[in-house]
């Protein structure tokens, strides 16, 4: 692990080129970042396809749609911690390495599964009150990356070691109301992508591929599609996000440097 030499620059960032750098970060990592992706969101994608099937036709579209589109969002929103786990792991292991590890990934995600599992169930009782939407992200964003990368246990324990709870509380708290506004900077930016995405792939295609689609085929079909890969995308941002958040709040750039200058001096004195 290389704690000077990470392959993101650790400074601080505002959100927009937070944003920013994501698309950068795709770019450089396209190909891991897709596969990841459809690991993660493939799965989820065709079981709410399965879930959701019937519910709206061409004879009845626009009655049934804004129900559709809204128990889309209800299950995205519940699925997002297990679809993007492997992006956000994928993540912090390019961070910090030169190569990264499949295996390690699948182990570090069966290892976090348990606490992932507890975060999801919440979000999904807090889905059904409409809060889910808000709450995780606009207070508590990163719960996901602190279970995934940080791995702190769900319990004390007799060791009264920090749980998640505890940990996510310590980074969290004095910075809800510009997570919020991050939030809600996140939210339109997605519905904008999720409208571009759709009208850029059904143009293409239509006029490219001369293959006609239909509206239900749009709405049941490719605005799920669109929705998730916007999702994957904003997952970048998270991470990304997580790593500024940390940097503002506890001098994280000035911890990686002590703490790589002591491993230096100890490899010196071996």
């Amino acid at each position: 692990m290389n704690l000077d030499a990470t392959h993101i620059a650790i400074r601080e960032r505002g959100f927009a080129e937070v944003m920013d750098l994501a698309l950068k970060v795709i770019r450089a990592h396209l190909g891991p970042l897709v596969l990841c992706g459809l690991a993660g969101a493939a799965p989820w994608a065709v079981i709410n396809g399965l879930l959701l099937d019937g519910m709206v036709s061409d004879l009845d579209i626009w009655d049934q749609t804004p129900w559709f589109l809204t128990l889309m969002g209800l299950l995205v929103a519940v699925e997002t911690p297990l679809a993007t786990a492997p992006i956000t792991l994928y993540m912090g292991q390019v961070t910090f390495q030169d190569q990264t590890d499949p295996r390690r990934i699948l182990g570090d995600l069966l290892q976090s599964l348990p606490q992932l599992l507890w975060h999801v169930a919440f979000r999904a009782v807090m889905a059904v009150t409409f809060i889910g939407l808000v709450l995780p992200y606009g207070f508590a964003p990163f719960t996901q990356e602190l279970i995934l990368l940080e791995r702190n246990p769900m319990l004390p324990g007799k060791e009264k070691r920090m749980t998640t709870r505890r940990r996510s509380r310590n980074l969290h708290k004095s910075a809800s109301g510009d997570l919020f506004g991050h939030w809600l900077a996140a939210l339109c930016s997605g519905v904008l992508l999720v409208l571009a995405l759709v009208g850029g792939l059904h143009t293409a295609a239509s006029q490219l591929g001369g293959y006609e689609i239909s509206r239900t085929q749009l709405i049941t079909v490719l605005v799920p599609i669109c929705v998730w890969m916007v999702v994957c995308y904003f997952a970048v941002v998270r991470f990304l996000a997580y790593l500024d958040l940390r940097i503002q709040r506890e001098g994280w750039e000035v911890e990686l440097k002590m703490r790589s200058e002591a491993a230096r001096l100890a490899r010196g004195m071996a």
